[in-house]
């Protein structure tokens, strides 16, 4: 087993057993994130290669990948204790002299043939399963008969198997019980790519070390290209395979390799061969070869659908807590798309906070406290949601939200308008339903201000949240603390953009906090009567 340990940003030690892909990068997608501002979203990369050692590349990162203190500007072969640094990370690889798998090596030779490599293979009658009333010799039928017994155990076995390193070793394992075979391998092709690597390499036995399993690329071809199981009695007298360096080196006396085939699509190869027994396997062996191929192409994408359906989840895990269900969908399905990245936009940003909330918290008990927030908090953001705003954050008892940023709509700044008016009436409802024995309502004042932000992935080494900073976003801020309670106040920007949607009160210039003019601030008082504009119909 090869594997690499390493310590988070949070200083805990992490193993990370590898696949046959081990991708590093700051993105939640991949199999090691690192959160660090120095490391590329997909940074870099660990890959077992065909010869079943692992190699380690960079994957076009800003600020490279190390190995043992060099800059890597080639894929390298990695060795027991080898340092991986990818910004302030480093990650040890470590693999087990002992282990199997890692001693075992599959080598796909090339070979030069001068003869076409035929299409079909000689059908013998004789070796077919023939119908019941054919079959004479009952020393046949009780060797075909447990052959598909074990073909129908590996079927149920591997039916209910989601591992796909346990399906792989299932099937190599049950192959032997059948067919009198020296060596297995089953190569999958890597997705996006033509390349087929070893998955699962062993022998007859388990304590047998499998050294060097030699595979014709003549034999690969034959299978891939022509999307057909091949078989050869005697592989060195093959005519197919006549001059074919591996099986004259390996002294490869019958092979047998079938296409993992689904919908036309090449998965992969399954192959077996032998070095002792000439016409070791025959066309009936092919035909239940080929069965559990076909069932194992079947669990491989099925096994792949569900990587990919966890992958959906947890994106829609993250995104169900920046943005509104709808757009959640749109997201993951493809329809829209989601940038990530310091990028400039153009946003509606608004900041609404409670009132005198430190005096009620005094007042109360802490569980109390705990409980009307997140009533409180899940209203407000039902109706941010309804409006198609992104929640940026918690902020203590403030809420700070966007429209405009990661998803923009041609009306950013009305909805945002919308949603403030409707927050201050659904908080009116609440504190009707909720008012306690002293009287205590909640009261909130919201700001909001309209410009350029810079929107994206943004914090520490530790904590990394999707967010948008700028002056715009300070303003806001500072708009939200001279509201006062159950008041929408909106900077000069804002309201420009809804002049013709709502009644309003233009106050005094106002010094904001930190700004050396005086802004011009208006006081919402609600909407016009007026027709909908047609992007809201559905909101209303």
């Amino acid at each position: 087993m090869a594997k690499v340990i390493y310590r988070d940003t949070r200083g805990i030690q992490r193993t990370q057993v590898l696949n046959n892909i081990t991708r590093i990068g700051r993105h939640p997608e991949q199999d090691i994130q690192i959160l660090d501002r120095v490391v590329s979203k997909e940074h870099a990369l660990i890959e077992r290669n065909i010869e079943g050692h692992f190699v380690v590349r960079d994957g076009g990162s800003r600020n490279g990948t190390y190995l043992n203190g060099q800059l890597l500007d080639a894929p390298q072969l990695l060795h027991n204790g080898d340092a991986i640094s990818v910004g302030a990370t480093d990650l040890i690889f470590q693999e087990d002299p002992t282990d199997r798998r890692s001693q075992n090596k599959v080598t796909i030779h090339t070979d030069e043939l001068e003869s076409h490599v035929r299409n079909r293979i000689a059908q013998n009658i004789s070796a077919r399963f023939l119908p019941e009333s054919q079959i004479s010799d009952t020393t046949a039928l009780r060797q075909d008969y447990e052959k598909l017994r074990i073909a129908h155990e590996l079927g149920q076995s591997i039916g209910v198997e989601t591992d796909l390193d346990i399906l792989l070793e299932k099937i190599l394992e049950k192959a032997f019980e059948i067919f009198p075979a020296d060596h297995g391998v089953i190569l999958l092709r890597l997705e996006g790519t033509d390349r087929l690597v070893p998955m699962v390499v062993r022998g007859r036995t388990e304590q047998v070390h499998v050294g060097d399993v030699r595979i014709s690329r003549t034999i690969l071809n034959e299978v891939i290209e022509e999307k057909q199981a091949v078989l050869s009695s005697d592989a060195m007298m093959d005519s197919r395979f006549s001059g074919a360096h591996s099986i004259i080196l390996g002294n490869i006396r019958s092979t047998m390799s079938v296409p993992l085939l689904l919908d036309e699509q090449i998965l992969g190869v399954i192959h077996l061969d032998s070095k002792v027994a000439s016409g070791a396997f025959t066309e009936k062996d092919l035909e239940i070869l080929s069965g559990f191929a076909r069932q194992a192409a079947m669990l491989i994408e099925h096994h792949r659908l569900l990587k990919q359906m966890e992958s959906e989840i947890l994106a829609r895990e993250k995104l169900h807590r920046l943005l509104s269900p709808q757009l959640v969908e749109e997201v993951v399905s493809g329809r829209l798309e989601l940038k990530k990245g310091g990028e400039l936009r153009r946003a509606t940003v608004m900041f609404a906070d409670i009132r005198n909330f430190t005096s009620y918290s005094e007042r109360h008990e802490p569980q109390q406290v705990v409980e009307l927030l997140n009533e409180y908090f899940e209203l407000m953001v039902d109706v941010i949601f309804k409006y198609e705003g992104t929640l940026d954050k918690f902020i203590g008892d403030e809420i700070m939200a966007v429209w405009g940023a990661p998803i923009s709509h041609p009306d950013d700044t009305e909805r945002a308008v919308r949603c403030a008016l409707e927050m201050q009436q659904i908080l009116h409802t609440f504190n009707a339903n909720r008012q306690d024995a002293q009287g205590h309502t909640l009261s909130i004042g919201i700001g909001l201000n309209t410009g350029e932000v810079v929107a994206g992935y943004m914090g520490s080494t530790k904590s990394m949240n999707y967010t948008v900073m700028g002056d715009a976003v300070n303003t806001a801020s500072r708009i939200c603390a001279s509201a006062g309670p159950g008041e929408v106040v909106v900077g000069q920007s804002t309201f420009a953009e809804v002049t013709n949607l709502v009644t309003s009160e233009k106050l005094p210039p106002t010094r904001l906090k930190g700004k050396r003019e005086h802004v011009d601030l208006y006081r919402l008082r609600g909407l016009r009567t007026r027709p909908v504009h047609p992007t809201l119909r559905n909101l209303t």
